[in-house]
């Protein structure tokens, strides 16, 4: 009956060296950018266990929509519903990103959405963990936002952050 204690020991001791010693600065904080298009989160969040690439897209309707949801689904996000949340295509559009599967903390963030010389340009925070973390489970970050609709092409302009140990 002692294993246990053990290994809640054990334990607890990994996790707490995993987080020690974490000198990463926090992520910058989100921009505001100039001509900004306002935009509102839709889902952020990261994914344990899953798999998938690099993700930066556009769905103008709801076949495009749903074919998007199904890229951030795959490779192990059972954890998203099946179905998209609803969004209105006559007046919406959306933007999405996910970072390729990180092996601990990470984080993508859209920080906003500037209509430039005939594009939109997604400001885009890139924060993988930092070097010294430890976990168990890797994850899969994303960040879909929505925004008023627009014919305009999407440009990624992606920024390189870290995500601290623990966070």
């Amino acid at each position: 009956m002692r294993a246990f204690p053990l290994f809640a020991v054990t334990a607890a001791g990994l996790l707490a060296l995993a987080c020690r010693g974490s000198s990463a600065a926090p992520a910058p904080a989100p921009k505001a950018p100039s001509g900004g298009v306002a935009i509102e989160t839709i889902l952020q969040r990261s994914v344990p266990g899953q798999a998938g690439g690099e993700i930066r897209d556009v769905a103008r309707d709801e076949a495009a929509w749903k074919a998007l949801w199904d890229r951030l689904r795959e490779g192990g996000g059972e954890v998203l519903p099946a179905q998209p949340p609803a969004v209105d295509f006559k007046r919406d559009m959306v933007i999405a990103a996910a970072m390729p599967n990180q092996p601990c903390v990470s984080k993508v963030t859209i920080r906003g959405v500037a209509q430039g010389q005939g594009e939109l340009v997604v400001d885009l925070l890139e924060a993988p963990p930092a070097p010294n973390c430890v976990c168990f489970v890797s994850e899969r970050p994303l960040h879909v936002v929505r925004l008023p609709r627009s014919a305009d092409p999407v440009r990624f302009v992606a920024e390189q952050g870290q995500t601290p140990c623990g966070h």
